[in-house]
């Protein structure tokens, strides 16, 4: 199990090397950034599914001034107009399936529909054909679109629902990516998030716990901060983090919260 008290500090920890980062470059981040928490698990697992899983949240991840897209199935104005009489105000562009196949196919397209929004949605019914449409920059950018029910009578709350969530993708291999948080968020706002998340997401994976590797904290260009790690032949480890020095320690492996340019280099993911 998850030491929340441990995470907290590692959060803390976190927030202040990227306020720090900031300083040294003579200016604060004002770029909002995503807080993750990486899972490895033990075992591959067999099970990839193009819908994710959602996981609840206490405080939403959605940026106040982020604009959010639907892909729907056609006509896209019938559904333009059933947004209207359900009173869904939250959602900025609507877009069908034919016109996302004629307009984005080229790659630059794509591009530039991934960046204009915040966070994609798309009827549960079209989920399955998205993935060829849309190609590799969603999966890259992690904003592969959340499935929400357009038959649903309570439309509004059904998106609000989705936009308060945060999604876990399955894959084949031993790595998943989950968003707990915002940078401009406060450390006890996130600690609160992965507190609730967090009995969500160990039961979506295989042997839940028992096949947990380690549990990793970071931003989109932070290094990697560990909270939790499962020593082979050793039980349970978790990771004391000392925020007050801006350092997280395990087994004698110690992470400088000030980091270096190489360090930080190695640590970059993907997100």
């Amino acid at each position: 199990m998850l030491d929340i008290k441990q995470a907290d500090k590692a959060v803390k920890a976190l927030l202040g090397y990227i306020e720090k980062k900031g300083e040294t470059k003579s200016q604060l981040m004002d770029e909002d950034q995503h807080v993750w928490l990486i899972i490895a698990t033990k075992k591959f697992s067999d099970e990839s599914k193009a819908k994710p899983h959602r996981i609840p949240l206490k405080h939403s991840i959605i940026a106040p001034d982020a604009e959010v897209c639907l892909f729907v199935k056609d006509p896209q104005k019938d559904y333009k107009r059933l947004l209207e009489q359900k009173n869904v105000e939250s959602v900025s562009k609507v877009i069908g399936v034919s016109k996302l196949r004629a307009k984005y196919k080229p790659y630059e397209a794509k591009r530039q529909l991934c960046a204009s929004y915040g966070m994609f949605l798309a009827d549960a019914r079209v989920v399955a054909v998205l993935p060829k449409l849309l190609g590799k920059t969603f999966f890259l950018k992690k904003k592969q679109p959340i499935p929400v029910d357009m038959t649903k009578g309570d439309l509004k709350k059904e998106i609000e629902r989705a936009m308060g969530s945060t999604y876990m993708h399955l894959t084949s291999g031993t790595c998943m990516a989950v968003k707990v948080g915002l940078t401009s968020q406060s450390a006890s706002e996130i600690t609160a998030n992965i507190q609730t998340a967090m009995p969500y997401i160990i039961a979506k994976i295989p042997r839940q716990w028992k096949n947990i590797q380690a549990i990793n904290l970071k931003t989109n260009d932070s290094i990697a901060l560990p909270i939790f790690n499962s020593l082979p032949d050793e039980g349970i480890s978790r990771i004391t983090v000392n925020s007050k020095k801006g350092k997280a320690a395990t087994s004698g492996v110690d992470i400088e919260m000030e980091g270096s340019d190489e360090d930080e280099d190695e640590d970059e993911d993907d997100e």
